[in-house]
Parts: C-alpha cells; sequence; structure tokens
C-alpha cells in the first residue's frame, strides 16, 4: 500500500459503507493478518472477530468506495440502500438527509416504512417493545 488509505470501505460483515476515520475514532477498526478492517457497529467488528477468515475472505473481493465530498446530499449509492435497510436509525443518526430521502421515495412507492434496524439501539428499543 502506498501509504494513503481510502475515506470510506464496506464493512466486510454487512456491505455497509463506513467511514474510517469515524470508525478508526469509535473504536471500529480490527487489524487481522496486517490489514486494518473497519467496520459500522460494535456487532459487525464481534462477528468479524469471531470469524475473521471468513470475512476477510468476503472482503477481499469489494473495493474501497469512492465518494464524492459534496456539500449536498452524500450520493445514494446500493451501499446506502443496503444500510438504510438494514439499520435505519444508525443511518439517520451518520446521514439524516439520506434517510429523508430515503423515506420519501418509498412513501412515493406507497411502501411500508422500514425497521429501526440491527444495532444496540434498534435492538434495545426492540426489546423494550416486547417487555413493555
Amino acid at each position: 500500500m502506498s501509504g494513503s488509505r481510502p475515506e470510506r470501505v464496506l464493512d466486510p460483515v454487512c456491505g455497509m459503507t463506513v467511514d474510517v476515520a469515524k470508525a478508526e475514532a469509535d473504536g471500529l477498526t480490527f487489524v487481522h493478518d496486517g490489514k486494518t478492517y473497519a467496520f459500522c457497529r460494535s456487532g459487525c467488528l464481534r462477528a468479524f472477530q469471531e470469524e475473521p477468515a471468513t470475512y476477510a475472505a468476503k472482503a477481499e473481493q469489494s473495493h474501497a468506495i469512492s465518494v464524492p465530498q459534496a456539500k449536498d446530499l452524500p450520493v445514494i449509492d446500493e451501499g446506502m440502500r443496503l444500510w438504510y435497510e438494514a439499520c435505519s436509525c444508525c443511518l439517520s443518526d451518520a446521514f439524516p438527509d439520506v434517510k429523508a430521502a430515503l423515506d420519501a421515495e418509498r412513501a412515493a412507492k406507497v411502501e411500508a416504512p422500514v425497521g429501526a434496524g440491527i444495532c444496540e439501539v434498534a435492538e434495545a428499543q426492540q426489546s423494550g417493545a416486547v417487555q413493555g
């Protein structure tokens, strides 16, 4: 590697777009076989740590993502759409305008809203709803 690193990569577990600097700041990186991987949430990091060979092989098939640095909405690519469907509450935290755009898109198609998601926050909300 030339010493430079990508700004964004795909989480090797769930395929979400991950901001590498934010993942580092949040302690969501892991070194395996000399390569650093970045994750969108602690659950994905744990899954990778439990089966690093499986997910490292999956990561080899993906490439760094180039996202333009625009002042408007980020590009709503397949990664953003997968993130929205998998964990809309985390997408909302990171990119509220993207979530709003995708919510409006679903509403225009008369589709039901997506659920909260798979992260710890969504899991806590779901358990509270089940227990309460």
